[in-house]
Formats: structure tokens, sequence, C-alpha cells
């Protein structure tokens, strides 16, 4: 099978041994760097799977956008220009990605300020900073210094 899947079709297109083995160690490497940025954002991005999920969604996006520019109308048919349906995709993955990032902080900021009250609830007087803008006004009225 080698000589008519592999070797005919790099004789028909020009392509040498040593092209074939750049590109292909070219398409390797990609696709180590692209596992290494996932299991990256799985472990250390907020969320996880949801992070990697929506990033991969604007991968989506990215995709439709910029085969628009590079082959519409050059190479290939329609499918590689821009149209309603990938218009709308474009929409709701924007959308989500937005609301995503809101709802999180929105969520993140009330799951702190709940702690922050149960703790001071509790008796335990000091509550932690928010964020360190909170900290330095803390610290700056702070009488005890």
């Amino acid at each position: 099978h080698f000589e008519t899947k592999v070797w005919e079709p790099m004789q028909v297109a020009g392509t040498s041994i040593l092209y074939a083995l750049i590109l292909l160690t070219a398409f390797g490497f990609a696709n180590l760097i692209h596992s290494i940025t996932f299991f990256h954002t799985l472990l250390h991005f907020p969320g996880g799977a949801t992070s990697a999920g929506v990033f991969k969604g604007l991968q989506a996006v990215l995709v439709f956008l910029f085969t628009h520019l590079l082959y519409c109308g050059k190479v290939g048919g329609p499918e590689m220009c821009f149209s309603r349906p990938k218009f709308l995709s474009l929409v709701t993955v924007c959308g989500g990605v937005l609301g995503y990032g809101y709802a999180t902080e929105f969520f993140d900021h009330q799951q702190r300020r709940q702690y922050s009250l149960e703790e001071s609830k509790m008796g335990n007087v000091e509550i932690e900073p928010i964020s360190e803008k909170t900290k330095l006004v803390q610290g700056s009225h702070n009488t005890n210094a």
C-alpha cells in the first residue's frame, strides 16, 4: 500500500522524502505542543476541563476566521468561505466565552465574600483580603501596625 497511498502521490506532487519528513516532524511537534498546553490548561487554569472546552470553542471560531482569510476564493470551494452558520457559531462561542468569564468572576467573588462572612461569624475577626488592592487598602487603615 505504501507505493499507491504514499510514494506515488509524493511523486505526482513533486515532494522529496526529506521535505515529507520535515513536514511530518513539524506536524508531530505541533501536536506535542498542543498536548502540553492542553494538560497545562487542565492543571493550572480555573475550571480545568471547562476552561479547556471554552478554549476549544474559541479555537473553532479562529479556524473559521483564518480559513476565510487565507483560503476563501483561493483554494477549495465555498466551504472555505465565511457563511451565516459560521457567523452564528462565532456569535454563540464568543457569547459563551464572555458569559463564562463573567460568571466565573462573579461566582468566585460571591464565594469569597460568603466564606469571609462565615469566618467572621465564627469569631475570626480577621478577614482575608480578596485581592491585592484590598490588602493595600486594609493595610493603610490598619491602626494596629
